[in-house]
C-alpha cells in the first residue's frame, strides 16, 4: 500500500491544488453574483450550466484522451480552466460567465477522467478500495479548505480569480513531470437509464434526488450565506462547515447500511435533511453556532445519499453491470443536479434566501415518502447478500470503473472466507 501512495503522490498533489482551487471558485461566484446584483434566478442558471459542461467533459474526455494522450489532454484543460477563472474578471456579465461555467465544468470533468484513470491503472485489486477512500478525502479536505481561501482577499477585486488561477495552473506541475507509465483508457459502456429504474427504483430516484439537492447547495450554498447577511468570513466558514459534515459522514453512515436495510438508512437520510433544511431555512433568526451547526447536519447527511444509493443498486445486480449502471446514475445526478441550481434560486428569487432550503426540504421530504413505499413493495435485499460499502465520488465513469473493481474483489474475498461444505 506504502508503495502504490508513493506511486500516487504526485498525482494527489495535483488533486489537491486543482480541488482547492476548484473549490474556492465556485463559492466566489456565488458571492460575486450577489455583488454585482446579478438576479439570483438567473445566478442560479449560471452556475446550473456548469454541469451541462460537465456532462459534455465526460462523454468528450475519453476520445481527446485517445488522440491526444492524458498528460497532453490534462496539460490543455488545466491552462483552459485557469484562463476560465481570470476571465470572469474581466468579462463581468451573466452571458460570459454562463460561457465560462460551461467551460469549467467541460475542463474539470476532463481533468478528473485523467486523474481517475491513473489511480485505477496504479492501484492493485487488494488496494482500490483503500486508494479510493484516500482520494476521496483528499478531493474533499481541499474542497473544504477552498471555501476558508475566501478570506485571502477581497471578493469584489481581481486577487481571488487570480488565486483561483494560480491552484489550478499549479495542479499541472505534478502530472505533466510525472515518469510513471500512463494507463490504456477503456471507453465505458452506460445502461439505458428506464431498464436502470426497472432494476432498482430507489437507488435511481436517490441518485436523481441527490442531484436536485446537492446541485443546488453547490450552486447557491454561498448565495444563501450572501444573503442572509453572512459577511465573507462567515460564509466561508459555513459553506467549509457543511463540506466537513459530508466528509466525517460517509464511512460510519455507509458502515451502517451494510447492517441494515440500505432504504431505511435512505429514509432517515431524508427525513434528517428534511429536518436541518428547514432550520437553515429559519436559521436567519436563529444564532450563528446553530445556523453552523445545521449546516454540518445538513452536509452530513446531504453527502452520503449518492453512494448509499450506488451501494443499493450494487446489491441488486451482478458484478458485471456495475459500471454500466454507476456510468447512467452519474448522468442521472448531473441531470438533477443541472436542475438543482435553476429551482433553487427561483426559490429564493420568491422567498427569498430561505427558499434554498425550503426546496432542498420538499425534495427530501419526497425523497422520505419513496423510499418509505419502496420498503413495502420493493425486494428486501437480506445482509449475507449485500456488497460492502464503497464511497463512491460522484465524478467520472472511471471512479465508478475503479469502485466496481473493488467491490468486485471484496465480493470474492467474502466468498473465499465462507466454510465450504
Amino acid at each position: 500500500m506504502y508503495g502504490t501512495l508513493i506511486s500516487i503522490s504526485a498525482l494527489l498533489v495535483g488533486v489537491f491544488a486543482m480541488n482547492l482551487g476548484f473549490g474556492l471558485q465556485s463559492t466566489l461566484l456565488g458571492v460575486r453574483a450577489g455583488v454585482e446584483h446579478f438576479p439570483v434566478a438567473l445566478t442560479g442558471f449560471i452556475m446550473a450550466t456548469y454541469y451541462a459542461g460537465y456532462v459534455i467533459g465526460s462523454i468528450q474526455a475519453p476520445r481527446m484522451v485517445h488522440n491526444a494522450g492524458h498528460i497532453r489532454v490534462f496539460a490543455a484543460l488545466a491552462s483552459l480552466a485557469s484562463a476560465a477563472a481570470l476571465l470572469h474578471a474581466v468579462f463581468v456579465s451573466p452571458i460570459t460567465w454562463t460561457l465560462f461555467r460551461i467551460l469549467t465544468g467541460f475542463c474539470l470533468a476532463g481533468l478528473l477522467v485523467v486523474s481517475e484513470s491513473w489511480l485505477n491503472h496504479t492501484s492493485t485489486n487488494q488496494n482500490r478500495g483503500r486508494v479510493l477512500s484516500i482520494y476521496m478525502v483528499v478531493s474533499l479536505g481541499a474542497t473544504a479548505l477552498g471555501q476558508l481561501l475566501l478570506n485571502a482577499a477581497p471578493v469584489e477585486g481581481m486577487e481571488l480569480f487570480i488565486l483561483v488561477s494560480i491552484l489550478v495552473s499549479l495542479a499541472l506541475v505534478p502530472v505533466v513531470l510525472t515518469s510513471r507509465a500512463v494507463p490504456v483508457l477503456h471507453f465505458t459502456p452506460r445502461m439505458k437509464v428506464l431498464k436502470l429504474f426497472s432494476i432498482s427504483p430507489m437507488g435511481t430516484v436517490g441518485c436523481f434526488s441527490t442531484g436536485l439537492i446537492n446541485g443546488a447547495f453547490w450552486g447557491m450554498g454561498a448565495v444563501y450565506a450572501h444573503t442572509a447577511g453572512l459577511n465573507a468570513e462567515g460564509i466561508s466558514l459555513f459553506m467549509a462547515v457543511v463540506v466537513l459534515g459530508g466528509i466525517m459522514s460517509q464511512w460510519p453512515l455507509g458502515r451502517l447500511s451494510d447492517r441494515i436495510d440500505r432504504r431505511w438508512v435512505l429514509a432517515g437520510l431524508a427525513i434528517a435533511n428534511t429536518a436541518s433544511s428547514l432550520g437553515l431555512a429559519i436559521a436567519g433568526d436563529l444564532s450563528l453556532e446553530t445556523m453552523f451547526l445545521l449546516g454540518w447536519v445538513f452536509g452530513a447527511v446531504a453527502f452520503p445519499l449518492y453512494a448509499i444509493s450506488i451501494a443499493h443498486i450494487n446489491d441488486v445486480i451482478p458484478s458485471e453491470d456495475f459500471v454500466p449502471a454507476s456510468s447512467a446514475l452519474l448522468l442521472v445526478y448531473a441531470v438533477g443536479a443541472m436542475c438543482g441550481p435553476f429551482i433553487g434560486g427561483s426559490a429564493m428569487d420568491m422567498l427569498g434566501a430561505p427558499g434554498l432550503f425550503y426546496y432542498t426540504a420538499v425534495v427530501s421530504a419526497l425523497l422520505t415518502a419513496f423510499a418509505v413505499f419502496r420498503m413495502y413493495a420493493g425486494h428486501t435485499v437480506i445482509t449475507a447478500d449485500k456488497e460492502d460499502f464503497i464511497s463512491v465520488p460522484r465524478t467520472t465513469a472511471q471512479a465508478m470503473e475503479m469502485a466496481g473493481q473493488a467491490a468486485e474483489y471484496a465480493a470474492e474475498e467474502k466468498d473465499d472466507d465462507q466454510p465450504q461444505p
